[in-house]
């Protein structure tokens, strides 16, 4: 039996309505083969609505789902939130 469903979004309304949502992936400059995954998704617990979170470097291959990177979207990230406190993405 699922769990009752209080109105609340979900993950998966998030998904659909950030088109920024999933994993990214950003080559090392001068390192070979090395690179870092960033995420970006929904942060309940954060101050802020969506979050990017970076790993640290590591050696892999993107995979064919991974976007790549780029600092537009660090920019979109910042501007496109309030700073202010909210209640959640409605």
């Amino acid at each position: 039996m699922g769990s009752p469903n209080f109105g609340e979004r979900t993950y998966s309304d998030f998904k659909n309505w950030s088109k920024l949502a999933g994993i990214y992936y950003e080559k090392h400059p001068t390192e070979e083969g090395m690179i870092r995954t960033r995420r970006i998704a929904y942060h309940p617990f954060a101050n802020r609505h969506v979050q990017e979170m970076p790993s640290n470097w590591h050696h892999a291959t993107p995979t064919p789902e991974m976007k790549a990177w780029h600092d537009g979207i660090s920019r979109a990230l910042t501007t496109m939130q309030s700073n202010m406190q909210s209640r959640g993405f409605y």
